[in-house]
């Protein structure tokens, strides 16, 4: 086609100058930048700090609000400015779905004085947003659909005694507050329990903490967050949970429970900012721009570390400058406000991750706050808020959502696909909660249908414990797995396949970590995996708590898939799996296995100890015991402390935390212990053929042969079970002679901080220790026999669970169920408590029995009970 030159001329230019169009930047946003620009030509301190959030809490007065959440030790206001669009004061608006729904985010810094980069970043920030708010599709989208809360200055005290173009003034100059205390070591750490004062009374977690920290917390457990950052100077990394550890060493990963979230959080920021991920300077150390705190450095009370454990907020340590405060010559706040401006915004969106919702009581429709929301596999839940809502920040994938409140039922929401694929507006899921009440549980669980069930399983577990014992297991269908020592890595591989094959019924979970990491791995098998049901007792079995004790280990994880393989084709199983919840841990000593297991001679048992070579069944709190009113001559000795499991979770939580010599091991143990509701538990050993019952200690200098407990009966019942559903051990004459194959504890040899004795004094649970054989690391040919022997035992024994008393306590004029009511059967000297809601159970033999239930500030009630054989 022929073109005129004078056209061709005019179309070229056409096309430059559209291009010279698309290109520049609108009028606008070039007065706005410039606007940023010019207010980060110099530091801001605290009389201009003031003057500038006041004339801008004037300006926008419909966007944002000047908060003072506290002062500092000199009387300095700790400011906040709230940024939301709109800024609902009216309390109606207030209730308005959308508005209740808004996620809050927080950004701290300047909480070391003199590091300052973050302290103008946090004033850039909130002009920025302000001028942005109506013209910026994006910016107006962020305050639209989020709390935003800014607070410049943590430390406002210590900025003002900073040197400007000090990068580092050590601890003398800033760093601290105005009483030169660091405030990221002045939150409660979870390793250090708080402190009684002399007139025996306990402190608050505010006790002897400073204005600053007092103002924070006090902030931090009133509204909420969802996420947060707190800004930090002196490096170029993101730092997140946890912040320290037990033993308090650096270089030590420190791993909590949401480990791949926090990560991701952490690298959005990182792969934001121009230059933090690329490692470079002072953050050569860091791969990719990020680093978990405690394998950084180990810092006891953190604020990161206090957000995540004491509230719902998702909180990460920016580190933003090699230098702490540069001087503000040569433009270089305004090269880190380039350096940060993407990073902080991308940081902000990040609290549309995962779900939100309403927990609503399914028959008045009005909210439930305190609810908890948990994910399976992740043991850190978070709570609704008021009007019921919540927020669980979570990664893409398929996840199973359990809530559950005081006085209503569980409720599970399987295979929640989360995709994050829009970032201002979390997948919505509601939950609507069955108030608990005595016509709600009868439509559950039928009293007569479930004494039909607990029958059943007590003829099964009686053919067991007799002659018929073959007769039962030749219906039961076998694995094909072969026989073999799994260590620790064929173990976890194994459990992750069994929970993949059968996830209707089991769920996979780690209770927390050994000395050298090894996940503690549980694995619980119920026809509702998640959740407690109200009615339903649990119980567990532990292995390996010594290491060279290899086959309780190895049968555990046989018996795992035995019980699976068998659900919905074996009439006992699956009543077994329908009306109990089972725990097992087939390793709570996974160090000393590894080591044992690369023995090539077992006869010495190396890997008994943990990795700090400590006893694991000698770490338990130690339990000082006495006869029973003080009569020496009576059999009977119960624990001198007062260990009745009654209303003692404070008790317990502060216990697990003072004992400074437990184990990481132990402690994570008792915080299971504490945290469900077992009823019946055994651990598994090795070296003998019997079954062990309390007390494993004695009274000092007691010259007694045995040591019992309260409920010796009850326990020698338990004990049989298992002896006599195991085709030798009743006998009692392997390598070491047993009456009936069991004993009491201290009747063979004195234990002091073993884990039966304290899971007996401290919780409802029944324990009993139980001996497999007495060859602790048979060769792997033997292990099938060693199955043999003990199928049929672990099944009887778990099946005891149904002997005793259950029920639920109400509030007789409300009918709201009562947790932490104390069960007490005359005449026996150990309680039992109600769990959350209102359901209880205790053990007992055969007979008639007085039952009183008791609670403070509610009437006593008493009844009479018979207890059939």
């Amino acid at each position: 086609m022929y073109i005129h030159h004078h056209c061709l001329s005019f179309l070229i230019i056409l096309i430059y100058s559209s291009y010279i169009v698309c290109q520049r930047s609108s009028p606008l946003k070039v007065e706005k930048d410039a606007a940023v620009y010019e207010l980060l030509e110099k530091y801001h301190h605290y009389t201009e700090l003031d003057r500038l959030l006041q004339q801008w809490g004037k300006n926008y007065t419909k966007i944002a609000q000047i908060l003072n959440i506290g002062r500092s030790v000199t009387g300095r206001s700790l400011f906040v400015m709230h940024l939301t669009l709109p800024l609902v004061t009216d309390i109606e608006k207030e209730q308005d779905e959308k508005q209740l729904l808004k996620p809050k985010f927080k950004y701290v810094a300047n909480m070391h004085g003199d590091e300052t980069i973050g302290r103008e970043m946090m004033i850039a920030l909130i002009y920025y947003l302000l001028l942005n708010s109506k013209s910026d599709t994006r910016i107006n989208r962020l305050l639209s659909t989020t709390d935003i809360y800014i607070m410049p200055s943590m430390n406002p005290d210590g900025f003002e005694s900073s040197t400007e173009g000090l990068c580092d003034s050590g601890k003398i100059y800033g760093r601290g507050n105005a009483n030169n205390v660091d405030l990221n070591r002045n939150f409660p750490s979870q390793f250090k329990p708080l402190k009684p004062l002399t007139n025996g009374t306990m402190t608050d977690i505010f006790y002897q903490r400073q204005p600053e920290t007092i103002a924070l917390m006090k902030w931090i457990l009133k509204e909420n967050f969802v996420l947060s950052a707190n800004l930090h100077g002196g490096s170029l990394v993101a730092s997140y949970p946890y912040d320290e550890t037990i033993h308090h060493t650096d270089r030590t990963y420190g791993q909590s429970p949401d480990d791949s979230l926090f990560r991701y959080l952490a690298r959005i920021y990182a792969n934001k900012h121009l230059t933090m991920s690329k490692g470079e300077g002072c953050a050569a150390e860091f791969s990719g721009g990020i680093t978990n705190g405690a394998q950084w450095y180990d810092v006891p009370g953190g604020m990161q570390d206090f957000n995540y454990l004491n509230s719902n907020a998702f909180e990460i340590t920016l580190e933003l400058s090699c230098c702490k405060y540069p001087s503000a010559t040569d433009g270089i706040l305004q090269k880190e406000w380039d350096n940060n401006k993407e990073a902080l915004l991308s940081y902000m969106e990040m609290s549309h991750l995962g779900i939100k919702g309403f927990i609503r009581d399914a028959k008045t429709h009005t909210g439930i706050s305190g609810a908890l929301i948990q994910v399976e596999g992740v043991l850190h839940p978070v709570r609704s808020v008021k009007y019921g809502a919540y927020w669980r920040l979570l990664l893409p994938g398929l996840h199973n959502i359990t809530v559950t409140a005081s006085g209503y039922l569980p409720q599970t929401e399987f295979n929640v696909n989360v995709t994050n694929e829009n970032l201002t507006n979390a997948l919505r899921l509601d939950f609507n909660l069955q108030p608990i009440s005595p016509d709600t549980l009868s439509a559950v669980k039928d009293v007569s249908s479930i004494n039909d069930v607990y029958n059943l399983l007590s003829t099964y577990a009686e053919k067991l414990m007799n002659t018929s014992r073959e007769n039962v297991l030749k219906t039961l269908i076998e694995p094909t797995t072969k026989f073999q020592y799994h260590n620790y890595d064929s173990m976890v591989e194994k459990l992750k396949e069994l929970n993949n094959q059968y996830p209707n019924i089991t769920s996979l979970y780690t209770i927390g970590k050994s000395n050298e990491k090894h996940d503690l791995w549980v694995m619980v098998i119920s026809d509702q995996p998640l959740i407690h049901e109200p009615g339903e007792p649990e119980v567990r079995y532990i292995g390996n708590i010594h290491g060279d004790e290899s086959v309780g280990r190895e049968c555990l994880i046989f018996f795992i898939e035995y019980l699976c393989i068998n659900y919905e084709k074996n009439e006992y199983i699956t009543q077994l799996i329908n009306n109990i919840r089972i725990h097992i841990m087939p390793t709570m000593n996974p160090d000393g296995f590894e080591y044992e297991y690369k023995q090539t001679e077992h006869a010495q048992g190396p890997g008994r100890l943990n990795a700090n070579h400590i006893d694991l069944n000698r770490n338990f709190p130690k339990i000082e015991l006495e006869s029973l009113n003080n009569q020496n001559d009576n059999d009977i000795v119960i624990p001198k402390q007062n260990t009745d499991n009654n209303n003692n979770k404070y008790y317990l939580d502060e216990l697990t935390n003072t004992q400074k010599n437990l184990e990481p091991e132990v402690r994570a143990v008792m915080h299971w212990s504490i945290i469900y509701p077992f009823v019946l538990s055994a651990n598994l050993h090795g070296g003998a053929l019997v079954a062990n019952y309390p007390f494993d200690k004695k009274i000092e200098n007691s010259n007694r042969k045995e040591s019992k407990s309260p409920d010796d009966q009850t326990f020698q019942m338990l004990s049989k079970a298992y002896s006599y559903a195991h085709p030798s051990m009743y006998k009692g004459n392997a390598c070491i002679r047993f009456n009936n194959g069991i004993t009491n504890g201290a009747a063979w040899y004195v234990v002091d901080g073993g884990m039966q004795d304290w899971s007996y004094a401290y919780t409802s649970d029944m324990e009993i220790t139980i001996e497999l054989g007495c060859n602790k690391y048979p060769d792997e040919t033997d292990l099938k026999s060693y199955w043999d022997d003990n199928k049929g035992a672990l099944l009887a024994y778990i099946t005891q669970v149904v002997h005793g008393i259950r029920g639920f306590v109400f509030d007789s004029k409300t009918k709201i169920p009562l947790s932490g009511v104390i069960i007490h059967v005359h005449g026996i000297q150990h309680n039992v408590s109600s769990y959350r809601d209102g359901d209880f159970f205790r053990l007992l033999t055969p007979g008639t029995y007085d039952i009183t239930a008791e609670r403070i500030g509610a009437h006593r009630v008493a009844f009479e009970f018979e207890q059939a054989g």
